[in-house]
Protein backbone atom coordinates (compact mmCIF):
# COMPACT_ATOMS: atom_id res chain seq x y z
CA UNK A 1 0.00 0.00 0.00
CA UNK A 2 1.23 3.09 -0.67
CA UNK A 3 1.94 6.12 1.55
CA UNK A 4 -0.44 8.35 -0.20
CA UNK A 5 -1.97 10.98 1.87
CA UNK A 6 -4.88 12.73 0.82
CA UNK A 7 -6.59 15.97 1.48
CA UNK A 8 -9.38 15.76 4.20
CA UNK A 9 -11.91 17.88 1.93
CA UNK A 10 -15.67 17.93 2.95
CA UNK A 11 -17.47 20.79 1.06
CA UNK A 12 -20.88 20.55 -0.80
CA UNK A 13 -22.37 23.55 -3.10
CA UNK A 14 -26.27 22.70 -3.90
CA UNK A 15 -28.55 25.05 -5.75
CA UNK A 16 -32.81 24.61 -5.82
CA UNK A 17 -35.88 25.23 -4.41
CA UNK A 18 -37.39 24.48 -0.97
CA UNK A 19 -39.82 21.25 -0.87
CA UNK A 20 -41.24 22.31 2.56
CA UNK A 21 -41.56 25.45 4.93
CA UNK A 22 -38.07 25.20 7.08
CA UNK A 23 -38.86 23.67 10.90
CA UNK A 24 -37.34 25.79 13.44
CA UNK A 25 -36.75 24.59 16.91
CA UNK A 26 -34.46 25.17 20.06
CA UNK A 27 -32.05 22.87 21.57
CA UNK A 28 -32.00 21.99 25.01
CA UNK A 29 -29.04 23.68 24.83
CA UNK A 30 -30.54 26.76 23.31
CA UNK A 31 -28.95 26.47 20.48
CA UNK A 32 -31.46 27.80 16.83
CA UNK A 33 -31.56 24.71 14.38
CA UNK A 34 -33.39 25.28 11.06
CA UNK A 35 -34.05 22.20 8.98
CA UNK A 36 -35.46 21.78 5.26
CA UNK A 37 -34.90 20.07 2.62
CA UNK A 38 -33.89 20.86 -1.24
CA UNK A 39 -34.94 19.69 -4.56
CA UNK A 40 -32.06 19.91 -7.16
CA UNK A 41 -33.07 19.79 -10.82
CA UNK A 42 -30.85 18.54 -13.34
CA UNK A 43 -31.42 17.99 -17.24
CA UNK A 44 -29.77 16.12 -19.29
CA UNK A 45 -30.45 14.40 -22.50
CA UNK A 46 -30.95 10.74 -23.49
CA UNK A 47 -29.02 8.99 -26.28
CA UNK A 48 -32.27 9.60 -28.51
CA UNK A 49 -32.20 13.33 -27.88
CA UNK A 50 -34.91 13.26 -25.61
CA UNK A 51 -34.60 16.29 -22.68
CA UNK A 52 -35.08 14.37 -19.33
CA UNK A 53 -35.00 15.50 -15.46
CA UNK A 54 -33.44 14.11 -12.48
CA UNK A 55 -34.41 15.61 -9.29
CA UNK A 56 -32.34 14.97 -6.24
CA UNK A 57 -33.69 15.70 -2.69
CA UNK A 58 -31.18 16.85 -0.18
CA UNK A 59 -31.66 17.43 4.10
CA UNK A 60 -30.27 20.43 5.09
CA UNK A 61 -29.48 21.41 8.44
CA UNK A 62 -28.80 24.98 9.39
CA UNK A 63 -27.85 26.27 12.99
CA UNK A 64 -27.60 29.12 14.95
CA UNK A 65 -28.11 32.87 14.01
CA UNK A 66 -28.28 31.57 10.33
CA UNK A 67 -30.87 29.57 11.49
CA UNK A 68 -32.69 32.28 13.22
CA UNK A 69 -32.27 34.78 9.96
CA UNK A 70 -33.29 32.17 7.41
CA UNK A 71 -36.54 30.93 9.54
CA UNK A 72 -37.84 34.38 8.72
CA UNK A 73 -37.14 34.34 5.05
CA UNK A 74 -37.84 31.05 3.93
CA UNK A 75 -40.36 28.98 2.48
CA UNK A 76 -41.84 26.44 0.70
CA UNK A 77 -40.24 27.19 -3.12
CA UNK A 78 -37.43 29.67 -2.05
CA UNK A 79 -34.81 29.38 -4.36
CA UNK A 80 -30.86 28.95 -2.20
CA UNK A 81 -28.03 28.19 -2.60
CA UNK A 82 -25.89 26.24 0.19
CA UNK A 83 -22.20 25.49 1.04
CA UNK A 84 -22.11 22.82 3.65
CA UNK A 85 -20.49 19.58 4.81
CA UNK A 86 -21.88 16.53 4.09
CA UNK A 87 -22.62 14.39 7.44
CA UNK A 88 -24.03 11.03 7.53
CA UNK A 89 -25.30 8.91 10.62
CA UNK A 90 -27.14 5.59 11.34
CA UNK A 91 -29.19 4.21 13.72
CA UNK A 92 -31.62 1.54 14.66
CA UNK A 93 -35.44 1.55 15.49
CA UNK A 94 -36.94 -0.05 17.93
CA UNK A 95 -37.47 -3.16 15.68
CA UNK A 96 -33.69 -3.15 15.24
CA UNK A 97 -33.93 -2.22 11.87
CA UNK A 98 -30.88 -0.09 10.00
CA UNK A 99 -31.44 3.22 8.83
CA UNK A 100 -28.97 5.82 7.69
CA UNK A 101 -29.23 9.32 6.33
CA UNK A 102 -27.02 11.76 3.97
CA UNK A 103 -27.04 15.71 5.20
CA UNK A 104 -26.14 18.72 4.35
CA UNK A 105 -24.55 21.22 7.30
CA UNK A 106 -24.78 24.35 6.06
CA UNK A 107 -22.46 26.88 6.28
CA UNK A 108 -23.80 29.45 4.07
CA UNK A 109 -27.00 29.94 2.74
CA UNK A 110 -27.70 32.07 0.38
CA UNK A 111 -31.47 32.99 -0.74
CA UNK A 112 -31.80 33.78 -4.23
CA UNK A 113 -34.63 36.43 -4.11
CA UNK A 114 -35.13 39.65 -2.79
CA UNK A 115 -37.08 39.78 0.24
CA UNK A 116 -39.14 42.87 -1.19
CA UNK A 117 -38.64 45.73 -3.77
CA UNK A 118 -37.37 48.05 -0.83
CA UNK A 119 -34.74 46.17 -0.08
CA UNK A 120 -33.21 45.35 -3.46
CA UNK A 121 -30.41 47.08 -2.38
CA UNK A 122 -30.00 45.43 1.28
CA UNK A 123 -27.65 42.43 1.98
CA UNK A 124 -28.12 40.56 4.83
CA UNK A 125 -24.61 38.92 5.93
CA UNK A 126 -24.51 37.22 9.22
CA UNK A 127 -21.51 35.27 10.88
CA UNK A 128 -20.76 33.25 13.74
CA UNK A 129 -18.35 30.44 14.72
CA UNK A 130 -19.41 26.89 15.39
CA UNK A 131 -18.49 24.29 17.76
CA UNK A 132 -15.51 23.03 15.30
CA UNK A 133 -14.59 26.94 14.43
CA UNK A 134 -16.13 27.31 11.26
CA UNK A 135 -17.90 29.99 10.31
CA UNK A 136 -21.84 30.14 9.24
CA UNK A 137 -22.76 32.83 6.85
CA UNK A 138 -25.99 33.96 5.48
CA UNK A 139 -26.33 36.11 2.33
CA UNK A 140 -29.62 37.34 0.98
CA UNK A 141 -29.68 38.62 -2.53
Amino acid sequence: MSNLRLPNINQVVIAGRLVQDPEFTITENGAARLSTRVAINRPYRDRDGDWHQETSFVNIIAWRQVAEFASERLHKGSPVMVTGRLHSFSWRDSEENPHSLLEVQARSLQVLERADSSSETEEAILEQAGDEEEDFVLEAA
